[in-house]
């Protein structure tokens, strides 16, 4: 999953989330095949981000980094190491963040 500006979208790339709009009205469904008019219709109705299956645009993470994130938690956690709990915590935030990667 990818999160990308609606610039780098290409035809042929699968939505990952509904786009909608501010008033939630969904104007694509996630599982659904961008195409040119598809395309077209979101830059009309104003969307600027899309997220799409896989990784397709090398780099567009849109400043989301799961490795720095969890270097982070692991940091902040340091402390506890000797608490179980707070440990499957720091896991378990870390695997999120990997599979938001």
């Amino acid at each position: 999953m990818q999160k990308i500006l609606l610039s780098q979208a290409k035809a042929g790339m699968i939505l990952a989330d509904d786009v909608m709009t501010v008033n939630g009205k969904v104007l694509a469904s996630a599982g659904s095949p961008l195409d040119d008019a598809s395309l077209h219709r979101l830059e009309l109705a104003g969307v600027a981000k899309l997220v799409v299956t896989g990784k397709p645009v090398p780099g567009a993470n849109m400043g989301y980094d799961a490795h720095a994130r969890a270097k982070r938690v692991t940091h902040l956690f340091r402390n506890h190491e000797n608490d179980s709990f707070m440990m499957t915590l720091r896991d378990m935030l870390c695997k999120h963040f990997q599979a938001r990667a």
